[in-house]
């Protein structure tokens, strides 16, 4: 298998947050648990016409090019099927500048681009499927995403502000950063929601899991005590219950099998 993955210069550098490829002859099937991130992603495969992934005990399928929205819990996919996959991780807000969907609508959910403009969809897979390279792919993707962007809906300031808080190193309190974008705080929910996908809390829960992640997938030895105070968490317990909400198992589960991977 290989994956290769790079961020954009601008303008695409203000929206997306990374363009991955991946690779991978058709070997013995290994499954691998996606987890919640908060944030939009397209997902092209080059061989096949759709996408199929687990979702608990149900095996779900998905037409590509599909349009991945926020997601707040894991599924399963099987990475023998990724025999030539492309994929666009958008930054938190900034899927909806591409894409004439509410991001809300698509929590937990994704969407053919076939569904949303056939035309388009068709051109894209024309132009890709021509393209005798990755890197003349990627340029396809660039091209076809930065296209988009002078007609798309700008994300809007409040949101922005938001997303750029709740994303620093520490740990903000929504209250506190409602309270410096001059919203109420049902409006400013309203227009994080529609922008984002998710409330500011669930998106804020889900980074901290991501922030937790991490340091699992680090290496190095974990205080668990320590990652629970500098992560935000009343305590273990809330650590634990709240991981396991996000990825269907423990932290030290978790971590065993990162080990092994690794």
């Amino acid at each position: 298998m290989s994956f290769f993955s790079y961020i954009p210069e601008t303008p695409l550098s203000a929206f997306v947050e990374s363009i991955w490829s991946m690779t991978n002859g058709r070997t013995t099937a290994s499954r691998e648990r996606i987890c919640p991130d908060g944030t939009m992603a397209l997902v092209i495969h080059l061989t096949d016409r759709n996408l199929s992934f687990l979702d608990g005990d149900n095996r779900q399928s998905v037409r590509v090019p599909l349009l991945a929205g926020p997601y707040s819990k894991s599924f399963l996919v099987d990475r023998s099927e990724f025999t030539a996959v492309l994929g666009v991780r958008f930054k938190p807000g900034a899927g909806r500048v591409f894409f004439p969907v509410p991001p809300y609508e698509l929590h937990n959910s994704d969407v053919a681009l076939g569904d949303l403009d056939p035309p388009e969809a068709v051109r894209l897979m024309d132009e890709l499927l021509s393209s005798g390279t990755p890197a003349a792919r990627f340029r396809v993707i660039e091209r076809y995403l930065a296209g988009k962007i002078p007609s798309g809906p700008p994300l809007h300031p409040a949101v922005r502000y938001a997303v750029q808080e709740f994303l620093k190193v520490g740990v903000r309190a929504i209250a506190d950063v409602e309270w410096e974008t001059g919203f109420s705080h049902t409006r400013f929910i309203q227009i994080f929601r529609e922008h984002v996908g998710l409330t500011p809390k669930l998106f804020c829960r889900i980074r901290r899991f991501q922030t937790v992640l991490r340091q699992i997938e680090s290496g190095l030895p974990v205080n668990w005590a320590e990652v629970a105070v500098g992560c935000g968490y009343f305590d273990q317990a809330h650590l634990i219950h709240d991981f396991r909400a996000f990825s269907g198992t423990t932290p030290v589960a978790y971590a065993a099998l990162a080990s092994v991977a690794s």
